[in-house]
């Protein structure tokens, strides 16, 4: 399976189990919309409308082929700049698929893990209202 097909299965999940809706999911973003200069692309970026109405992005998914095994070098290359890209947007949450297998980490501190339970749209817009409260 391709990258965009791996993708499409992805945005596919997000708004059919997460309840995210479409126009909050955003796919090829540039890294340069977030900090001048940085290059890359994230796959795909969920986002949240803050109380001023700006989108807020609280969850990076990087997708890869199907046949790209997620272990090794190729795993740590991806998260090390999915950890980057978070650095720059603060999304809070990095997903890494290749359409069978996902990693999953999260601002708690949760560790990499393929089982963790993926929060819904409505707990991730919640946890940013109670972050921007504090």
């Amino acid at each position: 399976m391709s990258k965009q097909l791996v993708k499409e299965r992805v945005i596919k999940y997000l708004m059919e189990d997460l309840l995210v809706p479409h126009d909050m999911i955003d796919t090829d973003v540039p890294l340069s919309e977030f900090e001048e200069g940085a290059e890359g692309i994230i796959d795909i970026i969920v986002s949240v409308k803050d109380k001023e109405d700006y989108l807020v992005p609280v969850m990076l998914v990087s997708c890869l082929d199907e046949d790209v095994e997620l272990e090794g070098e190729v795993v740590q290359k991806q998260i090390d700049f999915l950890e980057d890209v978070d650095n720059i947007t603060t999304a809070g949450r990095i997903i890494l698929t290749n359409g069978n297998q996902m990693m999953y980490a999260d601002w708690t501190g949760e560790e990499y893990d393929t089982e963790a339970a993926l929060p819904t749209y409505e707990q991730m817009e919640k946890e940013l209202f109670e972050m921007e409260k504090l």
